[in-house]
């Protein structure tokens, strides 16, 4: 299994820092990109705090356990147990 470790605020404005640092201009746009074949905006207003719970999923074929995370209202249908947290989430909602 693949871990990831998620990106923390203060990572986040390293990362801000160093792109200020490089001079890049206030106007340049800001994408996501999510492995196909584009890359997807991010809108001024879809970056919020919210309340997120980890759950653990099986892969039917392998057996092999991910875990994600899923948001508060959405944890009981991922079968969430773990902490619930505050997270800064990017909203892409189309």
């Amino acid at each position: 299994m693949q871990e990831y470790n998620q990106m923390t605020l203060k990572e986040l404005k390293m990362a801000i820092q160093r792109l200020d640092e490089a001079n890049v201009p206030d106007d340049t746009k800001v994408f996501i990109d999510t492995g196909w074949d584009s890359i997807q905006e991010v809108l001024t207003e879809t970056i919020a705090l919210e309340k997120a719970q980890i759950f653990q999923i099986e892969d039917e074929l392998n057996g092999e356990i991910f875990t994600g995370y899923s948001l508060l209202e959405k944890a009981a249908k991922m079968k969430a147990d773990g902490p619930i947290e505050e997270v800064i989430v990017l909203k892409h909602l189309y």
